[in-house]
């Protein structure tokens, strides 16, 4: 069963793994490989501990200019292009938006219907860290994640892992 909401994770954890590498011809300042793992028990469609599996990579332009590709255990390759600080871009079922928060800090914003996922990446020199929150909004009791046959109401996903490094 391809449930987006991974693939949406693991967009939001990939513009949150760049990290600081030397600029090249094309104005790229930083780039990382991240992998996420994570499971979904979802009551609509009915699946308990679903695993899910993404990778890809990211990176950000002296533009301000963010890309990202991944691929997923559950779905074919995505590609994202977003402007740092700029308004949320349309994303399936919602929006997406990436920030900065402080001089080594980066959040990313998956907007859906019910919920929020925030990605945290913090990056100091060679390394970096990564925190993933799913917050409901007020009055809501369900996630709903955009899933290939329509909308997927589900439980809090749990995050197993989730790693960057530089390349």
């Amino acid at each position: 069963m391809a449930i987006k909401l991974t693939r949406s994770l693991s967009a939001l954890a990939a513009l949150m793994t760049l990290l600081p590498v030397s600029s090249d011809a094309a104005g790229t300042m930083i780039r990382a490989k991240f992998s996420v793992d994570g499971l979904a028990t979802c009551q609509q469609p009915a699946v308990t501990n679903y695993p899910v599996h993404v990778e890809g990579t990211g990176a950000l332009s002296t533009d301000r200019t963010a890309t990202l590709t991944l691929n997923s255990s559950i779905g074919a390759q995505e590609s994202y292009t977003t402007k740092l600080g700029g308004r949320p871009s349309e994303a399936a079922g919602g929006s997406a938006a990436l920030r900065v928060v402080s001089r080594h800090t980066l959040q990313a914003v998956r907007e859906y219907p019910n919920n929020q996922i925030v990605v945290y990446m913090t990056v100091i020199g060679n390394s970096c860290s990564i925190r993933v929150e799913h917050r409901l909004k007020p009055g809501r009791r369900q996630y709903t994640f955009t899933v290939n046959s329509g909308v997927a109401l589900c439980s809090k996903p749990r995050v197993t892992h989730a790693e960057c490094a530089p390349y």
